[in-house]
């Protein structure tokens, strides 16, 4: 098949590191993948597909077997394309983030086309059959091997003086960063030591310096260093609110062999419940309390690493390569019924 993704400016972050792994799917499958995205190729990743910068020139796109559009903003470019039957790959409803609020009905206006969706998870494709009547297969995101388990013979137990690495841009409500300094300062406080591990592709800010300043910051590294700073941590935190659309992070910790603990939404109740400590969303003090208990009993912290990547491993990439060709002829099949153009 003829297959190209339509991406926004593709900077350095999760969705696109996704998309960007399943176009390298794609292409294994013999499939020829074309890129157009809003900005220059970008060099933190490979990319195993032909590439067009739209920024630079309007994109020509000879005639595709499916247009799959990957963010809200793109859904009209890739019709208005008019090369081909048109698909959309929902990795979260934008609707619901707060910053987005002043263009929400554009947003509902966007996701109202009767275009089939690809979902990263179950709760997306319910989310869009009750709310805009629309059909999606769910095909989530592969496991990228850089992130394993650093075992070591001494790696029995949490250090004395833990590492917990929390991921996200502070200021995204979606990631709530605060509740997991929060969670630290109360640990601090209660005479537990625990060093922080900050993970961003944004710089740090003031708000979050004068909070807790992290022992280190790694801002907008590739990666493959942040897996390598990942295996070296004794504890996740994913403190995200019901609105993340997967939360990449708490996979990629399981696989690592990195306890986590996360908040109980629809996304990380499909990734790991029973595999790892989820806790109500936005409560700092149950946060502490679930990382005290795992960091202070050795067989629950070694029992957390094994669960976490026997349960990781369903997303191997041989697992879900299957899964994406599937639902791509499943897409392109249903996008037929409806016309191309705008």
């Amino acid at each position: 098949m003829r297959i190209a993704y339509v991406l926004p400016f593709p900077e350095l972050n999760g969705g696109n590191k996704v998309i960007f792994q399943h176009i390298a799917l794609l292409r294994e499958n013999g499939d020829e993948v074309t890129v157009l995205a809003e900005g220059p190729k970008p060099g933190w990743i490979r990319i195993p597909a032909a590439y067009q910068d739209y920024s630079a020139a309007p994109p020509r796109l000879a005639e595709q077997d499916l247009v799959i559009a990957t963010y809200w903003t793109t859904l009209d470019l890739a019709r208005r394309l008019a090369a081909g039957p048109v698909a959309h790959f929902c990795q979260g409803y934008e609707g619901g983030l707060a910053h987005l609020a002043p263009v929400l009905p554009q947003i509902e206006a966007a996701y109202a086309q009767p275009i089939p969706a690809l979902t990263v998870s179950p709760h997306l494709g319910e989310l869009l059959r009750t709310r805009f009547g629309r059909e999606s297969r769910v095909v989530p995101p592969p496991l990228d091997p850089l992130f394993r388990p650093a075992w070591t013979p001494w790696r029995r137990r949490a250090r004395r003086s833990p590492w917990i690495a929390i991921p996200g841009i502070f200021a995204a409500e979606v990631k709530d960063v605060p509740t997991a300094l929060e969670a630290v300062l109360r640990l601090r406080a209660e005479g537990f030591p625990c060093r922080v591990l900050r993970c961003s592709v944004l710089p740090l800010e003031e708000e979050e310096r004068a909070l807790l300043a992290p022992d280190l910051f790694l801002c907008g590294v590739p990666p493959r260093t942040v897996a390598r700073a990942l295996r070296r941590s004794d504890l996740l935190f994913l403190p995200s609110r019901a609105e993340e659309g997967f939360g990449l992070p708490l996979l990629e910790a399981m696989a690592s062999g990195v306890p986590a603990v996360a908040s109980r939404i629809p996304s990380t109740i499909h990734i790991a419940d029973g595999a790892a400590t989820l806790v109500p969303a936005g409560d700092a003090a149950a946060f502490a309390a679930a990382a005290r208990e795992l960091l202070t009993d050795p067989s629950a912290w070694r029992r957390a690493r094994l669960q976490g990547r026997r349960t990781a491993r369903r997303f191997r990439a041989e697992l879900v390569a299957p899964q994406l060709v599937e639902a791509v002829r499943w897409a392109r099949d249903r996008a037929l019924r409806y016309p191309p153009g705008p």
